[in-house]
């Protein structure tokens, strides 16, 4: 093994907005492009269609935006972390399929947006997952729910809406026990190993 300079560790943040990968940078360059946030503050971002790496954790955690989802992403050394609204058709569409990926391989992680063939008014967002080469398929269907909390339509202020508080919530449990579980597997791998290095 290589020994590698002091240093931090280079990790990069990034959103998800318009169907794209957003990564904020505090000044203008040949690479960002300028926009005015719903509060009027002008931001400077730079926008990618996927990211290949690993999946290496997920958490939630709450800021200036509400609660989100922290997706850590690790490939070669570099880190990266995306955050994701946790109320969100892009969270929910990633987490629907997060079962049937296999953690110790690379997954391409491609958000998109497009506009709603019934209402061109509305716009229909979600996450895509490849590994090796193929489309990852949901493992929580609307066919076979395997036990996930459909969305209610609930009543607030007079005003009709659809509840997804049951089924995040759901969703939540199931990725926070799927990377507690990985993370016992390879410490149980690792301590079952004969050749300690002590």
């Amino acid at each position: 093994m290589a020994l590698s300079n002091l240093g931090g560790v280079n990790t990069t943040y990034l959103s998800v907005a318009d169907g794209n990968l957003v990564r904020q940078h505090k000044q203008a360059n040949e690479r960002t492009t300028e926009r005015l946030t719903k509060t009027g503050k002008l931001v400077f971002e730079e926008r990618f269609k996927d990211l290949t790496a690993k999946l290496d954790g997920i958490s939630t955690r709450e800021n200036d935006y509400g609660k989100q989802w922290q997706l850590k992403f690790q490939d070669q050394g570099d880190y990266y972390v995306i955050s994701l609204p946790y109320s969100s058709r892009y969270a929910s569409s990633f987490l629907k399929v997060l079962p049937n990926i296999y953690l110790s391989k690379e997954i391409r992680f491609m958000p998109w947006a497009m506009k709603d063939k019934m209402d061109a008014t509305k716009t229909i967002t979600g996450i895509t997952l490849y590994q090796d080469g193929e489309k990852i398929a949901p493992y929580y269907t609307k066919e076979d729910p395997k036990g996930l909390p459909q969305m209610v339509k609930i009543k607030v202020k007079g005003k009709e809406q659809w509840d997804d508080s049951d089924m995040m919530s759901y969703l939540e449990n199931m990725a926070l026990n799927l990377f507690e579980q990985d993370h016992h597997d390879m410490t149980t791998a690792c301590t079952d190993n004969d050749e300690t290095p002590f």
